[in-house]
């Protein structure tokens, strides 16, 4: 720049090679520091697509709310009831060019296999049951003091992912035929196969050659069939096992219960609320939203 200065910008960018117009660019900006001669960015300072203002404090508020406890899920459902109409992916980006992130998460570990199971196309094709001991931590009051047990029921249909689940004192094969009667009253379509892991709650396959488990009596009287997952291999039920961490993470990490008829009672709300959470796996549609829609088209 001094020697454009002084011999002119044409002498300059013969004798170091420059273009004349980065010459002429760099003399424009140039104020006698070298900090002036950054490059600044490209970026334009406006988009006829942006966030508005008004989405923008949505944005916040939701994330504010809900974040800590649902996630990005959780916080996206949140901006929609306020009226926010824009995809789940332009939600996120825009809440990370607000700070709103917390910082850049961490890339999930890389799978060593591709291989997937078939998809289920068919609403009730495949059911998934299992059950799940509620921390004791989440007892209080009576049923602390009194050292009870509440196990959570929970059934996930492979095509939509609609689930239902529901509380018991006992971890019985009694109540898994209770379980059973209601979840036939509860899904609005045919089962048609119920899996399970190898549990004496849903069979006596590996205690018994003669009895039958009466959950395996009451499966066969309905015509649906039982099929169990290999010994130790939980991941052969994956959705139903997912479904459990998510409760965890978003339902038991946060609350309490005094009776089995109290967590009955949350668990209805909970469940109301997982089964309109839009999910990546179902391209942004509820397990809700993807049933009414494939037995409208059915």
């Amino acid at each position: 720049m001094k020697t454009a200065q002084r011999k002119g910008k044409t002498y300059a960018s013969r004798m170091y090679g420059v273009s004349l117009s980065s010459v002429k660019r760099w003399c424009r900006r140039y104020d006698g520091s070298w900090q002036s001669l950054k490059e600044k960015s490209h970026r334009s300072n406006s988009h006829p697509h942006q966030h508005t203002a008004r989405e923008e404090d949505m944005i916040r508020e939701a994330v504010r709310q809900s974040y800590f406890r649902y996630g990005w899920e959780g916080a996206y459902m949140a901006a929609k009831e306020g009226g926010y109409s824009r995809s789940y992916s332009g939600f996120i980006y825009a809440a990370k060019r607000l700070g709103l992130c917390g910082g850049k998460q961490k890339k999930p570990n890389t799978r060593k296999s591709d291989h997937r199971y078939p998809e289920i196309l068919v609403p009730g094709e495949k059911v998934q049951v299992d059950v799940k001991e509620v921390p004791y931590n989440c007892l209080k009051g009576a049923a602390r003091r009194d050292e009870k047990h509440f196990y959570q029921w929970t059934a996930i249909d492979e095509c939509t992912r609609i689930r239902f689940v529901y509380g018991f004192e006992e971890h019985t094969p009694e109540n898994s035929v209770k379980f059973f009667k209601m979840l036939q009253k509860i899904f609005p379509f045919k089962i048609q196969t119920i899996q399970t892991d190898n549990g004496t709650e849903f069979t006596y396959k590996y205690i018994s050659d003669t009895e039958l488990c009466l959950f395996d009596i009451a499966l066969k009287n309905a015509g649906v069939q039982h099929k169990l997952i290999p010994p130790r291999t939980p991941w052969h039920n994956g959705k139903v096992e997912r479904s459990h961490r998510n409760d965890q993470r978003y339902f038991y990490n946060w609350e309490k219960f005094a009776s089995v008829k109290d967590l009955n009672r949350k668990l209805k709300d909970h469940l109301h609320w997982s089964n309109r959470k839009p999910m990546r796996t179902l391209g942004g549609k509820s397990p809700l939203d993807l049933l009414r829609e494939i037995l409208s088209n059915a």
